[in-house]
């Protein structure tokens, strides 16, 4: 065990190596493992029944010390941190300010700068990923720069297209999620990315159809359907993006708990952390938002066809988080965009 640290720690280039327990999944470091063998399936229900959320091993560590916490730990005595073992409940990462590089700003130009790439995208099919991204990272700053999340965004909507406005919502959605569960850095890039790009497929649908004001027909709902398998599609032959991405981009429609929804599965298969973090906010910012078919839900109303759906269609351990979080927040009017695009 020993060991074995000793080398991870030395590969991440890092003093330690930390486990936080979300869900199902375990995040360590930069990488989240899903439970794909009986040791971590036992080592994540272990951590489940002991209440611990976050485990931090850190380089020193020796024998003697790891011992007596593996003791405690199979034996059900209380736990507490030593000098390299750090137990603990998920929290938010604090940088300290004196260390942080200078915020990317985000900025009316720059938000507008993607809003025409976003656009673009349906002539073209050429999406700039380097626009996205630093976007991305401009939403993160913003996010860390402010006592009170900015959800939703709801200015971007006196101008900008539904589609867009709702990814971009959607985005800051799953960063706050997944900042709250520790994550932060590349890996926190790599989630808000993703959720930027969740709905890229329906790009692809005409605009008549999006946009429709009653009912789509059985034809018009499948072409709708199949904007999952297009966005992951292209996304997974696109360069420059992260596989998790494609993966969010065909999963955010699968339900928790694996009964049908859409794409069609050959097995059944619970959808990755980032998926799940994903569909819980799109769902959340498409109760909120006006659209062309509906009028918005009030945020008391959204949360509870959240609850009503935990544990079938949605993750109730994200669902639980995710309201704690959003309910922490000054509530925001959903804004009549000037040109909804579905």
């Amino acid at each position: 065990m020993i060991s074995g640290l000793q080398e991870a720690i030395r590969e991440a280039g890092r003093d330690s190596i930390t486990y936080v327990l979300i869900g199902d999944d375990l995040l360590v470091g930069d990488e989240v493992i899903r439970k794909t063998n009986l040791s971590v399936q036992g080592f994540i229900a272990l951590l489940k029944r002991r209440g611990i959320e976050r485990l931090t091993l850190a380089a020193g560590l020796d024998s003697e010390e790891a011992g007596r916490f593996v003791a405690a730990l199979g034996a059900g005595d209380p736990l507490q941190s030593s000098s390299h073992i750090i137990v603990g409940r998920a929290h938010i990462v604090m940088v300290d300010e004196a260390k942080q590089q200078e915020r990317r700003k985000l900025s009316v130009d720059q938000v507008e700068m993607a809003r025409d790439a976003w656009a673009r995208f349906r002539v073209q099919r050429k999406l700039p990923v380097d626009q996205m991204e630093q976007l991305v990272w401009s939403l993160i700053d913003s996010l860390a720069g402010t006592s009170r999340a900015m959800l939703p965004l709801a200015p971007l909507k006196e101008y900008d297209e539904y589609t867009f406005v709702h990814s971009v919502n959607v985005s800051l959605l799953v960063l706050l999620q997944a900042r709250s569960f520790g994550i932060w850095g590349p890996m926190l890039h790599m989630f808000g990315m993703a959720a930027l790009l969740h709905d890229i497929g329906k790009l692809s649908v005409s605009l008549s159809i999006l946009n429709k004001q009653g009912k789509l027909d059985d034809a018009e709902w499948e072409i709708v359907k199949s904007h999952a398998q297009r966005g992951g599609l292209y996304l997974s032959e696109l360069e420059g993006i992260s596989p998790l991405s494609a993966i969010v981009a065909y999963e955010h429609h699968l339900r928790y708990d694996g009964e049908p929804n859409y794409p069609k599965l050959r097995s059944r298969r619970v959808p990755n952390l980032a998926s799940r973090m994903t569909t819980i906010a799109d769902m959340y910012d498409a109760m909120s938002t006006v659209r062309p078919y509906q009028e918005p839900l009030g945020r008391a109303a959204a949360f509870e066809v959240l609850r009503k759906r935990s544990g079938t269609f949605y993750d109730p351990t994200l669902v639980a988080n995710f309201i704690r979080l959003i309910g922490e927040t000054t509530a925001v009017a959903p804004t009549r965009p000037a040109a909804p695009q579905g």
